[in-house]
């Protein structure tokens, strides 16, 4: 039964602002920022010293002492509105913040937890906008990226059962793992709603209170389908990865021309990369269950073709492929030769990094909805090539893209799974299923953005990519063929797919 709400003078939700032990000043700086807009009221739970009588005030007392869930239910018990909101000990709304929610709140009426940006000061006085990913459940259990300004409906509090008591400080980071799991539809409001007066990690928590971090996320694993916390950390990164669920065949596709290249240093022997990225596989990869699915040009060397079998022995299948240049058609006939229940779609100019790669690229590949799983790529002079794939006013492109290695990204994105719009072709692991459901990669692009269409059609059927730093790999980009796009290329791409080509929800910034 839902709890009855008071209406604002606009008839919109009131929202209700709690702040925890605050004394005047505090209490001061809000005024100053609310007052003027309609529709909130400010809930003083266990107010500090003397504090000002105003009409949108609401006290409500309780034990200064008592532990900050008994503190911030006292304070939800008080409050009138539709949504309740948690202020930190610093830092205010924006003076536009209430029009804003309920505007948004106008075109989600169905949301029950709602985040926005924010603006914080940077050492220097300047002002740097943290924008944020849209809603992201597996971002969510690596790190509480949802920041200082978040709502939640009450009656979808009392649905959940209210605040845990036994992880106190932690409590709102469980409460929205649980609305994660109650089904329950989250809004990313995109405009700075919240001014903090300093730069911190976003989603960061005192190292008093990680055991209780550990204790949220391991239930949170335990009711969503299971996994396990490797760590948590003060930052707010927290390495948390999804079970393994058997040892499926996995059929690693391969396009490639079989043949050597020049050699890497003057007056060495010729290179192959394709045989330096299979001795990776072999020798540097922790998954055993693999088949190997070469497809070769008409005209391979005979010796790279030779080693490869000593290699990989009974576990590799050769495919010929006499047509002209098009490594869409290759890496069709490649899975359609396949018979794994996963395909791993592979560059032949890569190298392994991380022995368990694929099975952490496996993981996401098994989550209910899932439609990839991506890794980290990096260039051979160490800066990032691939972090996911970006959709940006019409242009595609990697996110991360020549960001030196062991860059955290922006609100540490480079360190978190998280969801993204696609990943490259170059790694990319995916049920077969959906790659025949959607009917493949199509050969109207024979050389760039055949990927790209082909995250987008798997997103049009309603399934989800995803990418993992856990994963990672060089890829000497576009060694062993011709790299240029044509103008054709994007020309077809945007008939195809202007309306999906800018996902702000992914990645907000323009590179």
């Amino acid at each position: 039964m839902a709890i009855p709400s008071a209406s604002g003078t606009t008839g919109a939700p009131l929202v209700s602002f709690l702040v925890i032990r605050p004394d005047a000043a505090r209490v001061q700086d809000l005024l100053a920022s609310l007052t003027g807009q309609a529709d909130w009221e400010l809930v003083l739970v266990a107010p500090v010293g003397t504090v000002a009588d105003h009409r949108s005030i609401v006290r409500a007392d309780a034990e200064a002492s008592a532990p900050v869930s008994r503190l911030i239910e006292t304070g939800v018990a008080a409050a009138g509105g539709r949504f309740v909101c948690v202020l930190p000990d610093v830092g205010v709304p924006d003076d536009k913040t209430i029009q804003t929610l309920v505007d948004w709140l106008a075109l989600a009426p169905d949301a029950a937890v709602v985040y926005s940006d924010e603006s914080a000061v940077r050492p220097d006085g300047g002002i740097e906008v943290v924008s944020k990913q849209g809603p992201a459940p597996e971002r969510l259990r690596c790190q509480f990226y949802y920041g200082d300004l978040l709502l939640f409906r009450r009656d979808t509090l009392a649905e959940i059962g209210g605040l845990a008591h036994d992880v106190d400080g932690v409590e709102l980071y469980d409460a929205a793992l649980r609305c994660v799991q109650a089904g329950a539809v989250t809004l990313h409001v995109p405009r700075v709603l919240f001014h903090a007066p300093s730069r911190r990690d976003i989603g960061a928590f005192p190292e008093a209170r990680l055991e209780q971090v550990r204790t949220v996320l391991e239930r949170h694993l335990a009711a969503t389908g299971g996994g396990e916390v490797r760590a948590v950390a003060a930052d707010g990164v927290h390495t948390t990865v999804r079970p393994l669920h058997g040892e499926p065949l996995v059929s690693v596709v391969i396009p490639t021309q079989a043949r050597f290249s020049a050699p890497l240093r003057a007056g060495g022997e010729p290179h192959s990369y394709l045989l330096h990225a299979l001795r990776g596989l072999v020798e540097r990869t922790t998954y055993q269950n693999l088949e190997v699915v070469l497809v070769v040009d008409t005209d391979p060397e005979p010796a790279v073709i030779d080693e490869a079998r000593a290699l990989l022995g009974d576990r590799l299948v050769v495919v010929d492929f006499d047509l002209p240049f098009n490594f869409a058609a290759k890496a069709n006939r490649g899975v359609l030769s396949a018979v794994g229940e996963y395909v791993l779609m592979l560059n032949d100019d890569v190298e392994v990094i991380t022995p368990d790669w694929i099975e952490s690229l496996l993981r996401l590949a098994q989550l209910p909805g899932a439609g990839m799983a991506g890794c980290m790529l990096y260039y051979e002079d160490d800066t990032i090539q691939h972090g996911g794939h970006h959709y940006w006013m019409g242009s595609p492109t990697h996110i991360g893209l020549q960001v030196p290695r062991g860059a955290a990204g922006s609100q540490h994105a480079f360190q978190v799974e998280r969801e993204v719009g696609g990943v490259t072709a170059a790694c990319s692991l995916f049920p077969r299923s959906v790659y025949l459901e959607v009917g493949g990669m199509t050969t109207l692009l024979p050389g760039a953005f055949n990927d790209v269409d082909f995250c987008l059609k798997v997103a049009e059927l309603g399934y989800q990519a995803y990418w993992t730093p856990r994963a990672e790999l060089y890829h000497f980009e576009s060694k062993t063929r011709d790299a240029r796009v044509r103008a054709y290329e994007l020309e077809t791409l945007g008939r195809r797919w202007r309306h999906r080509l800018h996902q702000p929800q992914y990645w907000p910034f323009p590179e």
